[in-house]
């Protein structure tokens, strides 16, 4: 049996993403220079603040070099109804940067600025201060219809709070941040020729979130010493995750055809359900490439020779997975590495 928890480790490490990585925090640094000194002054008061899988300690290396992002939320000291329309909000934040770069672009969620080397940064606009003690986003691009434009429910510091907290013991909140970004490059690997159609880092992240049952073995009788065992972990969450998916019936040509489906809800209100984009045609190759996962998975545990096992796992989850050679393992389960107690893994 391989468990092999030292390659796994090592995949985390070649694909983490540094916490304060010094290019994003440079093009971090100088949007918010420039929104300071450029937005309008009649508009509202705003703070900033990191969101996404920066600010959630759940960030991979892209694979594809220089193809960084991050997410700078805005919230502005109002309610929804102290401006005229989303898109007039979004404008502030749109005017004071254009031309920043060559390409600024108001998308429908967000104000996106993308430089030449291809790091982007987006920007979203949120008000804060309403009535019902609700955040809301504000939605919709400068060709967007009055009547089409919306705030949507969304507070995202509840929910970097709750993957951040999502375990009290430190130790067991690393193997679930590293359960995530594994499943985050699975998905750049196995979807990598698929511009739509895919699941999102935050749905992979809830996916995650709701299924997880943190995973150690005793390795030492005496002393009740235990290590992690991510391949259990992440065995679990697949497993736990492809059980909930049902049946769901779509008409073709007259027939109606068969489709697995299943939702992943946001932890935190609204609940959204985060795969709702996804087609059913597309939910089925979802599902069929997480069979395969699961299948190399449980193999690979199977295997008494490491290297043979960490081969199998790197066609799932890519080059960055090593493999020992046979040399280095001595066709013997590869032996656990301490796991650091730093907060920022």
């Amino acid at each position: 049996m391989s468990h092999c928890q030292k390659q796994f480790e090592e995949f985390h490490d070649n694909i983490k993403l540094s916490d304060e990585d010094s290019i994003l925090k440079e093009k971090r640094d100088i949007i918010i220079e420039r929104l300071e000194s450029k937005v309008p002054k009649d508009a509202k008061s705003y703070s900033h603040f990191n969101q996404g899988s920066y600010a959630m300690k759940t960030g991979i290396k892209p694979l594809v070099e220089g193809k960084y992002d991050i997410d700078l939320g805005l919230f502005f000291d109002m309610s929804k109804d102290d401006v005229g329309s989303p898109v007039e909000a979004k404008k502030w934040v749109f005017d004071a940067l254009v031309g920043h770069t060559n390409d600024v672009t108001m998308k429908t969620p967000c104000v996106t600025v993308t430089y030449a080397a291809g790091y982007h940064v987006d920007v979203t606009v949120y008000a804060a201060n309403n009535s019902d003690d609700k955040v809301y986003l504000a939605k919709g691009k400068l060709s967007t219809p009055i009547e089409n434009q919306k705030w949507d429910e969304s507070n995202p510091k509840d929910l970097i709070k709750e993957i951040r907290n999502r375990f009290p013991n430190s130790d067991d909140r690393k193997q679930f941040r590293r359960i995530i970004r594994y499943l985050k490059r699975w998905k750049d690997v196995q979807f990598s020729d698929t511009a739509n159609g895919k699941p999102t880092g935050i749905a992979l992240t809830s996916i995650v979130y709701h299924n997880i049952q943190i995973k150690t073995e005793v390795v030492d009788l005496f002393s009740g010493k235990k290590e992690y065992r991510d391949l259990d972990a992440i065995i679990h969450v697949i497993s736990s995750f492809i059980s909930q998916f049902t049946t769901k019936y779509e008409l073709e040509n007259g027939e109606w055809v068969p489709y697995p489906f299943v939702t992943v809800s946001l932890p935190v209100s609204p609940y959204p359900n985060l795969l709702e984009k996804m087609t059913l045609k597309q939910l089925k190759v979802f599902k069929d490439k997480l069979e395969k996962l699961l299948e190399a998975l449980e193999v690979a545990k199977a295997e008494v020779d490491p290297s043979e096992a960490a081969k199998i796992l790197e066609k799932q989850f890519g080059d960055s997975f090593p493999v020992p050679s046979k040399d280095d393992t001595g066709k013997k389960a590869s032996a656990p590495a301490v796991i650091p107690s730093s907060e920022s893994a």
